[in-house]
């Protein structure tokens, strides 16, 4: 059963992880290597930092990968969706930031009606010149899960020529593409829940592996950065040129590495 850990007095530092192909690699069973959450207890207690996880699975998909991995602990705070912010409460109840996540979902929909025609001539190329599919779900914004990378490449080239609105952006993760408010994503979900403990970016260490992790990899997000060796090349290139850590290994094993790098054990 997944427990809530003892804070300590006062945080001091934040992590904040990616899940897929970072913390868990899909084409490996999904346990998390032992010594990583050992790593993570150490740093957590040794230097007083929270930790957090920023995913573009919904909380019940993230929930689900907390328990087909076998995490021991819950993370001290969530970002969902690429957007969303939640914080462990009692009885394994995830709590949300409220007037964070009311006003994302108001922008959302207010961007959303402004950018129609936009997003509708995309729509119209990605169904009629490509195999890709259109996704709108109720409660989400609206996606593209194309049938390949080159594909994707494709999409998003078009995406960029057409797509005028300051606001709009989007999230990408190999085939999968979310359209977005350009305010709420993985890197301003994890500054603003580190806002919580009054902590800014010279204190906070991210780690992650594909296009939608690069936000939160920004200077303004975190001080340190950090990759396993499975991360695309691209954001490799990103992290080593910002003076981050490449670690040699992937997964959890990885990011355990570049815990490692920049704290002391």
């Amino acid at each position: 059963m997944l427990r809530i850990l003892p804070e300590p007095p006062v945080w001091k530092a934040v992590l904040g992880f990616d899940f897929d192909d970072t913390l868990v690699l899909k084409s490996k069973p999904s346990e998390v290597d032992p010594r990583f959450f050992e790593c993570l207890n150490w740093v957590r207690a040794a230097y007083g930092a929270a930790w957090g996880i920023a995913t573009g699975r919904s909380l019940f998909q993230l929930i689900e990968g907390l328990n087909e991995a076998k995490f021991p602990c819950l993370p001290d705070f969530v970002v969902t969706r690429e957007r969303e912010i939640y914080f462990p409460g009692q009885f394994g109840r995830w709590v949300p930031h409220e007037e964070w996540n009311r006003r994302c979902e108001k922008d959302h929909r207010r961007l959303f009606r402004r950018c129609r025609r936009m997003l509708t001539r995309i729509r119209e190329f990605v169904e009629q010149e490509t195999g890709g599919r259109w996704v709108s779900v109720e409660g989400d914004a609206a996606g593209i899960v194309a049938t390949s990378n080159q594909e994707m490449d494709e999409i998003q080239h078009f995406i960029e020529r057409v797509a005028n609105h300051s606001k709009l952006t989007y999230e990408r993760n190999s085939v999968y593409l979310r359209f977005s408010h350009v305010n709420y994503r993985k890197g301003t979900g994890l500054r603003e829940a580190a806002e919580r403990w009054g902590i800014g970016p010279d204190q906070i260490l991210a780690v992650g592996d594909n296009y939608n992790d690069l936000s939160m990899l920004l200077p303004e997000v975190c001080e340190a950065c950090g990759c396993p060796a499975n991360a695309l090349p691209e954001v490799r290139d990103y992290v080593a040129a910002r003076g981050g850590k490449v670690a040699t290994h992937a997964g959890s094993v990885g990011v355990m590495e570049v815990m490692k790098h920049y704290f002391d054990q």
